[in-house]
């Protein structure tokens, strides 16, 4: 049976026992999630998805009030994960940022593999893409046994 490297104590925190090769790895991508968000590259269309489907106009008076708040939010996220990179133990707070910016990194590695809801590329993958696919793997396998530790 596989035991998760995260799991609920009874004080409310939580065990969060992943590699150090593991760590540095999410430290590696939230780093270049960051490097995204604060380009506004077009990678990032699936974190920011238009709220008002084909209105450009009212899509873009959205993006004018509340989209640097969403940005600032997914940077402290960020900034969370990369403080407690190192961490044996996390807060839930500090769990919920990992979980918030696991996904967000999962959205824009899925948006430049193009992958359907199968989690699958469109078109076969190469080597450098074949990588990538198993960073999305490897970040859906954590997001789910973070999603269990916080619901369980």
């Amino acid at each position: 049976m596989f035991r998760s490297p995260i799991k609920r104590r009874s004080d409310g925190s939580y065990r969060f026992g992943i590699s150090p090769e593991e760590r540095r790895l999410v430290a590696d991508v939230v780093g270049q999630l960051r490097q995204l968000l604060l380009a506004d590259d077009p990678s990032l269309a699936r974190l920011f998805p238009p709220p008002y489907g084909d209105d450009a106009e009212r899509n873009a008076g959205y993006a004018a009030l509340a989209g640097s708040e969403l940005i600032e939010r997914r940077l402290a996220s960020i900034d969370l994960v990369l403080d407690t990179i190192e961490a044996d133990s996390l807060s839930q707070d500090e769990l919920e940022a990992w979980m918030r910016s696991i996904n967000d990194v999962r959205l824009a590695l899925g948006t430049i593999l193009d992958v359907d809801e199968s989690e699958r590329p469109a078109t076969d993958p190469d080597e450098a893409t074949s990588a990538n696919l198993a960073v999305y793997q490897y970040l859906g396998v954590l997001l789910e046994m973070t999603v269990r530790a916080l619901t369980h």
